[in-house]
C-alpha cells in the first residue's frame, strides 16, 4: 500500500484491525493488548510495510491523544479519601515494590549495559550507559491494573490479599511517572556530555517538575471550574478534552512533563469533584476501547525486528530484574507495614502486568532529540517486554490469589 491513502486510512484500519486482533488474543486465552501489539507489528514497515514510514511519523498525535487520557484516569485514582482508606500496609507495599524494582533495574542496566554498547571509559559510562539505565529504570514500577482486575472479576476473588492488590495495582502508576520525570531529566543532563555539578543535576529536574506540576494543577482547577455548571455529556467530555488536550500542548511548550502536568489535573479534579462519574467514569464509557486499540497497535507498529532481536537478551535482563525488584519490594513494605505472610508472600505475582502508561513513556522518550543515540533501543525493549508480561501476567495474577485462597469456590 502507498502512502496516498492518508493519516485518515491508516487510523481506521488500525482500529478496524485491531479490534479483530484482540477478539482473537482473547479466543485464544491471551490478553487483548498481545493481539493490538502484534497487529501493529505485522502492519508495521519493517514486517509487512502496510503502514508507511510517513503515516508512521504524523501518528505521534493520536498516542499523545491517548496518553493525556490514560494519565488523566490515573491521576483520577489518586483520591486522597481513597487513599486514607487504604491504610498503612497499601502505601508502604506500593512504595516499596514501585520503588525496589526502579532501583534494581538502575543497577542491573548500570553493570550490562556498558557491555552492550561496548562502552569503555568512564566518561561513556556516565554519558550513555547511567542514562539508558535511568529511564529504563523508571518504566519498571507501573503496573497494568486492567489485567489485574479482569482475572479478580472473572474468578470473583475476594480477601484482604485481593483488596490490597487492587490497591498496589491502582497506585504504582503514579509513583512510575513520578520516577520517569525525575529520571528523564537526570539522565538529559547526563547525556549532554557537558561538565556539571550536584546542583545542575537536579536543578533542571526540579523546575521542570515545578512546571508540570504548575500546569497540572491550573489545568485541574479550571476543569473542576468549568465542568460544575455544564450538564450534557458531549459538552462535559468537550471541556475535557480540550482542557487537557491543551496542558499537554502547554508542558510540552515549556519542554517539560506532559505526562505528569495531565496526573496532577486528574489529581486535582478527584480531590474537588464531587461527581466522579461526570469527571472520570464518562471518558472510560465512551473513550477506553477505541483509545487503547489505536495506542497499542500503533505501538506495536514501531516495533523494529531486527533492533528487537537484537535487543532478546535486555528483553530477558528487564523481564527478571523487575520480577525481583517487585518480589523484594512487596516483601520489605508487607514486614514493615505488618501484614500477614501469605499476603506479602503472594502479592507480587498480581503485579507483572504491564500496559498503557510504560509504553507511553517509552514513546515520551524516543520523541525527546536527546535520547536518540539509544531511542529505538529503549522503543523496542519496552514492546517486547510489555507483550511478555502482559501474556504472563494473567497467568501469575491468578497464582495470587490462588495461593491465598481467596479463589470464590464455585470457580475453582
Amino acid at each position: 500500500m502507498g502512502a496516498d491513502l492518508g493519516s485518515v486510512f491508516y487510523i481506521g484500519l488500525a482500529l478496524f484491525l485491531g479490534h479483530f486482533a484482540g477478539k482473537l488474543a482473547n479466543r485464544l486465552k491471551f490478553p487483548r493488548v498481545s493481539g493490538y501489539i502484534i497487529a501493529g507489528m505485522l502492519l508495521s514497515p519493517s514486517i509487512l510495510k502496510v503502514f508507511p514510514a510517513v503515516f508512521m511519523k504524523n501518528a505521534d498525535i493520536a498516542a499523545d491523544f491517548a496518553l493525556s487520557l490514560i494519565t488523566y484516569s490515573i491521576g483520577g485514582s489518586l483520591a486522597l479519601r481513597r487513599i486514607k482508606k487504604l491504610g498503612k500496609p497499601i502505601l508502604y507495599i506500593t512504595l516499596f515494590e514501585a520503588e525496589t524494582a526502579f532501583l534494581l533495574m538502575v543497577l542491573g542496566f548500570a553493570v550490562v549495559i556498558p557491555f552492550f554498547f561496548g562502552v569503555e571509559t568512564r566518561k561513556e559510562v556516565i554519558h550513555v550507559a547511567l542514562p539508558f539505565a535511568l529511564l529504563v529504570g523508571a518504566m519498571a514500577s507501573p503496573t497494568d491494573p486492567t489485567a489485574t482486575l479482569a482475572v479478580i472479576h472473572e474468578y470473583r476473588a475476594r480477601g484482604s490479599l485481593t483488596t490490597t492488590l487492587l490497591g498496589v495495582a491502582a497506585s504504582d502508576d503514579a509513583l512510575g511517572i513520578i520516577n520517569y520525570s525525575v529520571a528523564v531529566g537526570i539522565a538529559a543532563v547526563l547525556v549532554g556530555g557537558r561538565s556539571f555539578n550536584i546542583f545542575k543535576l537536579f536543578y533542571g529536574p526540579a523546575v521542570d517538575i515545578l512546571l508540570s506540576l504548575s500546569v497540572g494543577i491550573v489545568a485541574g482547577l479550571l476543569l473542576n471550574f468549568l465542568c460544575r455548571s455544564i450538564h450534557r455529556e458531549g459538552a462535559v467530555i468537550s471541556v475535557i478534552l480540550g482542557t487537557l488536550f491543551m496542558a499537554y500542548g502547554v508542558t510540552n511548550f515549556l519542554k517539560a512533563d506532559p505526562l505528569l502536568a495531565t496526573m496532577v489535573a486528574g489529581v486535582v479534579v478527584v480531590n474537588l469533584t464531587t461527581n466522579t462519574e461526570k469527571m472520570f467514569e464518562i471518558l472510560e464509557k465512551y473513550y477506553e476501547e477505541v483509545i487503547f486499540t489505536l495506542f497499542f497497535v500503533l505501538s506495536g507498529a514501531k516495533i523494529q525486528v531486527a533492533v528487537l532481536a537484537k535487543a532478546l537478551a535486555l528483553v530477558g535482563l528487564f523481564v527478571v530484574l523487575r520480577l525481583a525488584g517487585k518480589a523484594l519490594g512487596t516483601f520489605l513494605g508487607g514486614k514493615l507495614s505488618g501484614v500477614e505472610p501469605r499476603i506479602y508472600r503472594n502479592l507480587w505475582f498480581g503485579l507483572i502486568p504491564q500496559g498503557g502508561i510504560v509504553v507511553g513513556l517509552a514513546l515520551a522518550t524516543v520523541r525527546r532529540p536527546e535520547f536518540q543515540q539509544f531511542a529505538p533501543l529503549v522503543m523496542n525493549l519496552i514492546l517486547g517486554t510489555t507483550a511478555i508480561h502482559e501474556l504472563l501476567g494473567p497467568l501469575f495474577s491468578k497464582m495470587a490469589i490462588e495461593r491465598a485462597g481467596e479463589i470464590s469456590h464455585e470457580e475453582k
